[in-house]
Order: C-alpha cells, then structure tokens, then sequence
C-alpha cells in the first residue's frame, strides 16, 4: 500500500475471521493481525505490539472457552479506518457466575470439593494477569463483558498515519 491509500478514509474496512478454541491456531492469529496491521499503516515500531497482543487476548479467548467447556468458535475483526482496531470475542461467560451454579446443588448437599474455590480463584487470577499484561502492551484497551449470557471482547487500537490520535471502538 502507497501513503495516499491512508490519507483519508471514506469507509472503514473490516476483516474478520474466526478459529477452534485452539492453542495451535494463536500463532496464525498473531501472524494475520501483523500483516493487517502493517498493511493498513501502523508504523514498523509497533507491530510487533499489536502481534503480541493479539497473540494474548486470542490465548485468553481460547482458556475462557476450555474453561467453560465449549467449542464454539473465537472471533477476530480488525477494522482500519482512523485508528487500526483489533477485537477478539469469546463465547464464554462469566466463569464465577458458571462455577456457583454448578456448586449450588453440591453445596447443598455438602460434598463441594475444596478445589472447586481454589480453581476459581485461579481462573480468575490468570484471566487478570492476561488483562495487566494486555494493559501494558496497549494504550487504547476496553474489555467488555462477560455477564451470565455472553462472554467478552478484548478491543485494542492504535494509530494510524493521518488518523485520529484517540480511539474510538
């Protein structure tokens, strides 16, 4: 792409796709948000931040799914208009509202396992981790979800020659 393609943006352009829940598929996840990103003008300094951080929010998505036990698949849109964005979409929702409705019934009957609170806590314990990190590598971070019914998206962004310094999701 030559600098007048990233001038001035008419319409955003969106690519997406999506993967098995699947440690083996984040390697191409990483490799498809570096050559969009470079493609739609983020600057060589920064793309090996956008493939790390894809790299993180798709192993997230993936564990989310492994932990609630689906396999339906991760999503990944990237859309380039004034800021090059980035979001990963899991299905799975809230863990600690899926882990108190399968100890609910155990619990009444008083046979809970003591690991099911420890595995919980350290559920959410690597899920936060993966968030301090993703804070680190992005300026531009919003996560949002999960509730009971749906699960999460990681989006990032960052700037592209000419476009917005702030990012708008």
């Amino acid at each position: 792409m030559n600098a007048s393609k990233h001038d001035h943006r008419a319409e955003p352009v969106t690519v997406r796709f999506a993967f098995t829940p699947a440690a083996a598929y984040v390697r191409a996840a990483r490799l498809v948000a570096a050559d969009v990103a470079s493609h739609a003008g983020v600057a060589t300094g920064l793309l090996d931040e956008v493939r790390q951080a894809v790299g993180e929010a798709c192993t997230r998505a993936i564990l989310r799914h492994r932990d609630s036990e689906i396999d339906d698949l991760v999503r990944i849109e990237f859309s380039i208009g004034d800021r090059f964005v980035a979001k990963i979409t899991d299905n799975a929702r809230d863990m600690r509202a899926q882990t108190r409705d399968r100890l609910a019934p155990s619990t009444r009957r008083g046979d809970a396992r003591p690991s099911d609170h420890d595995t919980l806590e350290e559920e959410t314990l690597s899920e936060e981790i993966t968030l301090i990190v993703l804070g680190g590598l992005v300026e531009d971070l919003v996560v949002t979800g999960p509730d009971s019914e749906k699960g999460t998206t990681v989006s990032m962004s960052w700037p592209l020659p000419g476009g917005a310094q702030s990012g708008e999701h």
